[in-house]
């Protein structure tokens, strides 16, 4: 059982980058058709929890489990994935995917949030959308990354085990400090 197989939809609205590996196929796929059929593709996978907002979404969603099957991909299909799957690893520094079971924070800051600015940050190379959203205003300051006591309580619940009480001053240090931010770098 697979629970959020396109990470948040990270995986449907790629950036530009990554698009362009998708593209190089020719064959025109979704980058949401690869990322089922590559889960279709593994014979532990019998059954994807996949949220859906539409009923385009409800019906893709459909069509791609119909045609499901172990060994779908080829090597070639397998290769593109690959190229896919490092290209993101290069841009995307935090694996978070707004599962939100870190969440409530005792403290109340909202850890997929200030995760989901940073990464759309890094991964669109947008910065200072991401600063203004974290400091304009609109994000209250009780939930930001500079909240953080590092109390730890939030890392035991995360799937992803990404060691959060570590990130969150970072976190405030570029979006809320302006510290430029160095590819590849975790702290």
């Amino acid at each position: 059982v697979v629970m959020e197989p396109l990470l948040g939809e990270r995986l449907v609205n790629p950036p530009a980058v990554v698009q362009a590996i998708w593209d190089s196929d020719g064959r025109g796929r979704t980058p949401a058709e690869w990322g089922f059929d590559w889960l279709w593709n593994k014979p532990q996978v019998t059954v994807a929890l996949s949220g859906m907002s539409t009923m385009q979404q409800v019906e893709e969603n459909i069509a791609s489990a119909s045609r499901s099957g172990t060994n779908i991909l080829s090597e070639a299909d397998l290769a593109l994935v690959a190229r896919v799957r490092d290209q993101y690893q290069q841009l995307c520094p935090i694996p978070c995917t707004d599962c939100k079971y870190c969440m409530p924070c005792p403290n109340g800051v909202n850890i997929p949030h200030n995760f989901g600015m940073f990464n759309n940050g890094a991964m669109y190379d947008k910065w200072e959308d991401s600063r203004k959203w974290y400091t304009g205003g609109r994000f209250p300051e009780a939930e930001r990354a500079s909240a953080c006591i590092q109390c730890r309580e939030c890392e035991d619940k995360c799937p992803q085990k990404i060691e959060i009480s570590q990130w969150m001053p970072y976190v405030h240090q570029v979006l809320g400090e302006g510290k430029p931010h160095e590819q590849g770098v975790c702290p």
